[in-house]
Parts: C-alpha cells; sequence; structure tokens
C-alpha cells in the first residue's frame, strides 16, 4: 500500500444508524427545495449563451435545448416568478443579474467537475461531462470553491502534487487489479468498486429487458 494514501477514516463520534437515517431523510427532503433545478439550471446558461449570439428568443431556446416553444414558455414563467430572467412577449429573454450569477456559476462548477474527472481521477472525458452536467447545480458553494482548490493545487507543479498524481496513479492499477485487497481503508476487505460494478451491470440488463418487452 501507497504510505501517501494510507489513512484512517474513522468519524470521532460516530453517528447511530437510526441518527444518519434520520440525517439521510432530511437531506432527501432539502433536494427539492435547491434554487435550481437540472432543468432551470441548463435554460439559464442556454439563454445565457443565445444571448451572447444574437439574442434568446423562445424559437432559439426551444430549438438550442431540444425542446418544444410550449415547453419554452411554460419554464419562462417559472424563471420570471423565480426573479431570474426577463420576458415581455414576443420579445427576447434576458437574464437578471441573479439569473446571470447563477448561469455562470453553474458553468464554472461543470468545468470544476469536469476538469477534477478527467485530470484528477483520470475519467474518460464523455464520462467525466455527463457526470458534470448530472451534479453541476447541486454541489454546494463551500465545496465547489475547495474543490476547486485541490484541482488547481493537483495540476501545478509543486513537488507534493506531482508526487500524489505518481502514487495515485500507482494506487489505481493497483486498485485495478485487484491487489489492494484487505489493505484498503475503505473497502475493508470488501471491495466496493465490484459492487457498485455489479449493481450497475444489473441496472443495464433491467433495462435492456424492458426495453425488448422482457422481464427484468
Amino acid at each position: 500500500m501507497l504510505s501517501m494514501l494510507k489513512f484512517s477514516w474513522a468519524p470521532v463520534n460516530p453517528p447511530s444508524t437510526t441518527s444518519r437515517e434520520r440525517y439521510v431523510m432530511e437531506v432527501w427532503k432539502r433536494f427539492n427545495e435547491k434554487e435550481l433545478t437540472h432543468s432551470m439550471a441548463h435554460y439559464l446558461m442556454a439563454i445565457s449563451a443565445l444571448s451572447l449570439n444574437g439574442g434568446a428568443s423562445v424559437s432559439a431556446i426551444a430549438e438550442r435545448l431540444g425542446v418544444s416553444k410550449a415547453g419554452v414558455t411554460s419554464m419562462l414563467r417559472t424563471l420570471k416568478s423565480r426573479g431570474l430572467v426577463d420576458h415581455e412577449r414576443y420579445g427576447d429573454v434576458q437574464l437578471t443579474k441573479v439569473g446571470q450569477r447563477l448561469a455562470a456559476r453553474t458553468e464554472r462548477s461543470r468545468d470544476v467537475l469536469t476538469r477534477f474527472f478527467v485530470e484528477t481521477l483520470g475519467v474518460e472525458p464523455s464520462a467525466a461531462e455527463e457526470d458534470a452536467c448530472m451534479i453541476e447545480h447541486l454541489v454546494s458553494v463551500s465545496s465547489m470553491v475547495e474543490l476547486l482548490r485541490m484541482t488547481a493545487f493537483l495540476a501545478s507543479n509543486d513537488p507534493a502534487a506531482e508526487r500524489f498524481r505518481t502514487a495515485f496513479r500507482d494506487y489505481q492499477s493497483h486498485c485495478r487489479a485487484g491487489s489492494a485487497g484487505e489493505g484498503c481503508p475503505v473497502c475493508r476487505g470488501h471491495c466496493l468498486r465490484n459492487t457498485i460494478e455489479d449493481v450497475e451491470a444489473a441496472v443495464d440488463e433491467a433495462q435492456a429487458s424492458l426495453r425488448t418487452g422482457g422481464h427484468a
């Protein structure tokens, strides 16, 4: 096991199962209270991009996002009610200052997440972009700022960053080969990677069966 990546993870006062379940439930309830949904974030970014290239009309937004004009009109009502856009009938859509900030923040979050997934974790660019797109609007500002700092540091020429990059690549190779074994401080003898991959394969199989009219 690489000494640089050794660590012992255990909360000082681990919560009871009941307390943790209650906390997870509270987080789940707050999910829909986020200031932006996935669709809202993409509308704001589309409007921002179109505004720089001739104007964000309802037709242009619909074409860019591949949705109907009726769908755009419905979403614009929601965004306007939240103070994120200004839109007069038959006119172009304009982002408010708050809308502009949220669009910019979402775009930057996607950039940071994509770079972290690709440059630090070694995820394939297409998968990294898709994953970043899915969570860009969900990560808190404080977590994103720290992730940005970590990504910037690991991409630097600092000797410690260079040692980490080398050590992490070696550790990934050991993990893929299954040689981390009992020494893994997270899996503790029960490989979570295999569990995650098995679940993904089972979900893919079930979805394929449904598409072909079979039974999962």
